[in-house]
């Protein structure tokens, strides 16, 4: 596996799901994903826990359904974590449980508590909680201190921002 980029985006059309995260969140987007280049394939894929679980399509699929608000290319190094999650997640359900947990934790925010997530489920995973995985997988992401069951796809969007990530275009991934 070669460099692991990070994406966020929201389906091009409405889905209930996304709309929550985003209302919930206060975000504009609901989704986050993997994607880079498989080498025994020569095509740029993505890998993401979706709802219907979690999976590994190609990017051109990807791209067909949701819009891109943004991809990083991460300064640090994330081929580790993301190999980590792919071997005990893919193929997985997806967490509806965790998500549904997660307007708990906002509410808790909301009202300056801080509350875990009580429907955490290690056996699977949601969006955001498997970019989390994989960042607390790789040593370079030593400093993250976010909890992967309460961090939503706004939070991250926002640290590789910081953390000075350059933005990407998916489509520079795939050739002419």
């Amino acid at each position: 596996m070669s460099t692991t980029y990070v994406g966020f985006s929201t389906p091009n059309w409405f889905n209930p799901v996304s709309w929550l995260v985003r209302k919930i969140s206060g975000s504009k987007v609901s989704h986050t994903w993997f994607a880079y280049q498989d080498d025994d394939l020569d095509i740029a894929m993505v890998m993401e826990a979706h709802e219907i679980g979690f999976r590994i399509i190609p990017l051109q699929h990807f791209l067909k359904y949701n819009t891109v608000v943004a991809m990083f290319a991460p300064r640090r190094p994330l081929d580790e974590g993301l190999k980590t999650i792919a071997k005990k997640f893919l193929a997985s359900r997806y967490d509806f449980g965790g998500l549904i947990g997660m307007a708990w934790v906002k509410l808790g925010l909301m009202l300056n508590r801080r509350w875990m997530n009580p429907f955490r489920n290690p056996k699977h995973v949601f969006c955001s909680e498997a970019l989390a995985l994989a960042m607390a997988a790789s040593p370079a992401y030593w400093d993250f201190q976010e909890d992967a069951e309460t961090v939503d796809p706004e939070d991250l969007m926002r640290f590789f921002t910081q953390d000075g990530s350059p933005l990407v275009s998916p489509y520079e991934l795939i050739p002419e």
